[in-house]
């Protein structure tokens, strides 16, 4: 492959084979969908061990001495983050089947119709 090494180590026609791939509006799209996800679940997953955390904390004897439905709210709180763990792994599994997917397909598609005809990029 023709081409000058950069600081990397890579060559510098691949740099600009990537450059103009993530400049795509398919590609940004798929980069905007994954980026949403991970920080919507990934910022739930944040509320709901720092809530944990305050309530066992913060609250130990609140939570040893009161009961509900004649279970103690300490496992009540434990029980939640077990289903909520639960939740969000299907949330994420659901998401990327239907949120993520469709973009990943458009994106996908776009990369191989931008292809260069040849390995060699003439700048």
């Amino acid at each position: 492959m023709n081409g000058t090494v950069s600081n990397q180590g890579t060559f510098a026609a691949d740099d600009l084979i990537w450059s103009r791939m993530l400049q795509l509006p398919e590609v940004a799209e798929l980069r905007h969908r994954r980026k949403m996800v991970t920080n919507t679940l990934g910022g739930i997953t944040i509320a709901l061990f720092t809530g944990f955390l305050v309530a066992w904390i913060g609250f130990p004897h609140q939570l040893g001495s009161t009961s509900v439905l004649g279970i103690p709210l300490s496992l009540w709180v434990v029980l939640s983050q077990f289903a909520g763990t639960w939740v969000l792994v299907w949330a994420y599994f659901r998401l990327s089947r239907t949120y993520i997917q469709p973009a990943a397909d458009a994106a996908i598609r776009a990369v191989a119709d931008n292809r260069p005809e040849t390995e060699e990029v003439v700048a």
